[in-house]
């Protein structure tokens, strides 16, 4: 019983954790794994790369234009568009931090 405890309090930690807003990387919110299971592409960066943009910076992010990376994630990917994607990588990185410690 004190297990089950131990593990509702450290769920609870968790979730207070998460709580509010978070700023995740890239290469955080897409990580290797993910890619890997859910695309043809070892990591983020190759994503960009093999369609045709060089992001090295927020900026060089922020100008890529959303209908190209949407076309090029459908194309590519299981995924309809880039924010489907983003979608699925925040809701998989959410579910890991919430359960983190906990077997």
């Amino acid at each position: 019983m004190k297990d089950g405890f131990n593990k509702l309090r450290k769920l609870s930690e968790n979730a207070k954790k998460l709580n509010g807003e978070q700023q995740v990387s890239l290469g955080t919110l897409f990580n290797d794994g993910f890619l890997q299971t859910n695309t043809d592409f070892e990591n983020i960066d190759e994503l960009f790369e093999k369609a045709g943009f060089k992001v090295e910076t927020e900026e060089d992010f922020a100008a890529i234009p959303q209908e190209d990376i949407d076309t090029f994630v459908r194309e590519n990917t299981k995924f309809d568009s880039f924010t489907d994607m983003q979608q699925h990588a925040a809701t998989e990185y959410m579910r890991k931090q919430l359960f983190k410690g906990l077997k």
